[in-house]
């Protein structure tokens, strides 16, 4: 009989207490939604240049319309209408940025209204070059007298191109 019994207690299936697992849940879950990270996606609206249409009324003053030119050795800012204003050769340390960043806020400094740009690059410009020249257009960091970094808006409107072939003409000084 003894051994009957033995048989019988064995072949029935135990009983599962996930009584503890479902509490764990119910705190954890919340939890790890909570304290996610979630990530974010910035998106820049880019423009495509305009050429002036023969419709357009022309100005007194010529307006300023700035093209940054990227090839491969040289960065050039100039304008459409006056010509080359500068240009910049090109360097893997970072020192062409700031340059064309100094030359930039210079012009913002003059035309504090003017918000949009042109970048025209060559084939065979990486990508990751171009996000750091819209970055540079973009914004720039200034420090104020009292020593905090402060984010500067210089040319947020940034439409992009094919640089045309050759080198622009040199503007003409005023005197």
């Amino acid at each position: 009989m003894r051994r009957r019994w033995r048989k019988k207690h064995l072949s029935e299936p135990g009983e599962v207490n996930i009584t503890a697992f479902m509490n764990l849940m119910v705190i954890l879950v919340p939890f790890l939604l909570i304290t996610a990270v979630f990530s974010r996606i910035t998106v820049l609206d880019l423009n495509l240049p305009t050429a002036a249409g023969p419709g357009q009324a022309k100005q007194d003053k010529p307006a300023l319309e700035l093209e940054v030119i990227v090839r491969r050795d040289v960065i050039e800012v100039g304008d459409r209408q006056r010509g080359l204003l500068k240009v910049v050769a090109a360097s893997s340390d970072g020192s062409d940025l700031k340059q064309v960043q100094a030359l930039l806020r210079q012009i913002k400094a003059r035309y504090p209204d003017k918000q949009d740009i042109t970048l025209l690059l060559e084939k065979d410009i990486p990508y990751e070059r171009l996000v750091e020249l819209m970055d540079t257009l973009r914004v720039a960091r200034v420090k104020p007298a009292d020593g905090e970094a402060v984010m500067a808006e210089l040319f947020p409107a940034i439409s992009i191109g094919d640089a045309p072939p050759g080198k622009l003409r040199t503007a003409e000084r005023s005197k």
